[in-house]
């Protein structure tokens, strides 16, 4: 289902009791984020700040929307979609059609030819509703963006849809990387070395058009954090999500296109090398993100529709509204995965490890160390090279059931050989134990059973079961092997 626009979704959550809407002033430093903050950890509804106050205690005619995506069904709603895996299989159709069903019986590739005319981006040349109000003097501050920490650097906005355009080949990237507010006209963007618009800045040796959407409809929030292949533009995504193609429309002041439906732009630009010290930040890892220098956009301009609204998200320790997002995102995307890694059967990523410090993965174990292959492979697969450990388990385990992963740690792991420490790999920017920036070591635990022709294996299966019997080294009846 195509929302179209941020409201539509809204009012669809409205019909189902799942919308607060909070009359009096809020400010948007501190009480905000508090505020969805108890409503997240409480399975509460989305809410709606209708009289947002700002630093200099005016009121902003611009409602704050927080708290979208806090609940499981409601990451559903904003998806389109009827169950968990419905985006990932409608994926895996278009990558691998079923020329032979289709040929048979052509009608069955209704919804497959549906998607690919979905999703080629539409111009929309004229009355764009992202840009019905334009600011006549750009002012960053007028806008209801929240401050949530106390250490926090400053204002960010938490749910930015970055676009920015590849010099060479002008294809647009849309990125989620949060933008700290440095005054009226400058805005920090904390966009990381492993990331789109870092080969884009590093490719461009002038000025280059940044464009900060923020709003719009749901699948657009979706699409800038999904772990697209290389070849799938992010718009052509959300067009394939909403069943619809995504509407775009000319910057106002750069030349780039954005999302006709969002309900703010922010435009500017980058100098090359220019940097500002941006953070504190409090991070989804329940610690405060160090300061740094990133680049900096200079606004030239800023407009909205005339009913906008800002949506944003608070972060910090799980429970919170990002572990929905990106669970979401990685139960959709299993079937991508098991696509293009054959061997993954299921992959859980634990909201209470912020979804991705940890993966619990069920593999094929059909010869010796075919778990640790798999572990390895995924180590290596687009946003999965931040993860921090990695537990592998059987191919016939739930990776989500705990108490089958703590019976597969204590009845399969030897601690001197499936054990294994990756020492200097790619790490998040934001890891915080890591004594070097984006640089640290991973974990990996084979929790597997031994296959029967691993070396270590008894190669005697236990009568009426597929699971080989415990060495008796494992038994402690005689010394390990060496």
């Amino acid at each position: 289902m195509a929302w179209v626009r941020l409201r539509r979704f809204l009012k669809h959550l409205e019909k189902r009791g799942e919308v607060l809407r909070i009359n009096r002033p809020v400010d948007v430093a501190y009480e905000a984020g508090a505020i969805a903050d108890l409503l997240v950890k409480n399975d509460g509804p989305a809410v709606v700040f209708e009289q947002p106050r700002l630093a200099d205690g005016s009121i902003s005619p611009m409602p704050l929307v927080m708290n979208l995506f806090g609940s499981h069904q409601r990451t559903l709603d904003a998806l389109g979609a009827s169950h968990e895996t419905e985006v990932g299989d409608r994926m895996t159709a278009m990558m691998k059609p079923d020329i032979g069903t289709f040929v048979k019986m052509p009608w069955k590739a209704l919804p497959l030819a549906r998607d690919a005319f979905a999703m080629p981006p539409r111009n929309k040349r004229f009355a764009a509703p992202c840009q019905q109000v334009r600011m006549k003097d750009p002012d960053l501050t007028k806008l209801p963006i929240p401050k949530t920490w106390p250490m926090d650097g400053g204002h960010f906005v938490t749910l930015p849809l970055v676009v920015t355009k590849d010099p060479k080949t002008g294809d647009h990237n849309l990125g989620m990387y949060r933008a700290q507010v440095f005054d009226e006209k400058n805005i920090g963007l904390h966009w990381q070395i492993h990331k789109h618009a870092a080969d884009h800045a590093a490719a461009s040796g002038e000025k280059m058009p940044v464009a900060i959407c923020i709003g719009g409809p749901p699948e657009l929030i979706f699409s800038a954090i999904a772990p697209l292949p290389d070849n799938l533009s992010e718009y052509q995504f959300a067009g394939i999500l909403g069943r619809r193609s995504l509407r775009i429309t000319k910057a106002v002041s750069q030349d780039l296109m954005v999302p006709a439906e969002a309900d703010i732009v922010i435009e500017g630009y980058c100098i090359p090398g220019e940097t500002r010290t941006e953070g504190p930040f409090g991070d989804h890892f329940g610690f405060y993100s160090l300061t740094g220098q990133y680049p900096v956009l200079h606004v030239t301009a800023i407009t909205h529709r005339k009913d906008a609204m800002l949506p944003a998200t608070i972060v910090g320790l799980p429970p919170m509204e990002d572990g929905y997002l990106g669970e979401a995102i990685g139960r959709q995307f299993s079937p991508v995965l098991r696509f293009q890694h054959r061997d993954v059967i299921g992959v859980h990523l634990p909201l209470e490890t912020g979804f991705h410090n940890l993966a619990i993965v069920s593999s094929k174990q059909r010869y010796p160390r075919q778990g640790r292959k798999t572990a390895l492979g995924l180590f290596g697969a687009g946003q999965m090279m931040f993860l921090k450990s990695m537990i592998v388990v059987d191919q016939d385990q739930d990776p989500k059931d705990l108490e089958a992963l703590l019976d597969a740690m204590n009845n399969n792991v030897h601690i001197a050989t499936d054990v294994i420490v990756l020492d200097g790999m790619v790490a998040d920017s934001l890891e915080a134990a890591s004594p070097f920036e984006n640089v640290h070591s991973k974990l990996l635990i084979d929790a597997t059973t031994l296959a029967a022709a691993d070396p270590r294996s008894s190669n005697e299966p236990l009568e009426g079961s597929f699971k080989q019997e415990v060495p008796a080294w494992r038994q402690g009846l005689e010394p390990a092997p060496s």
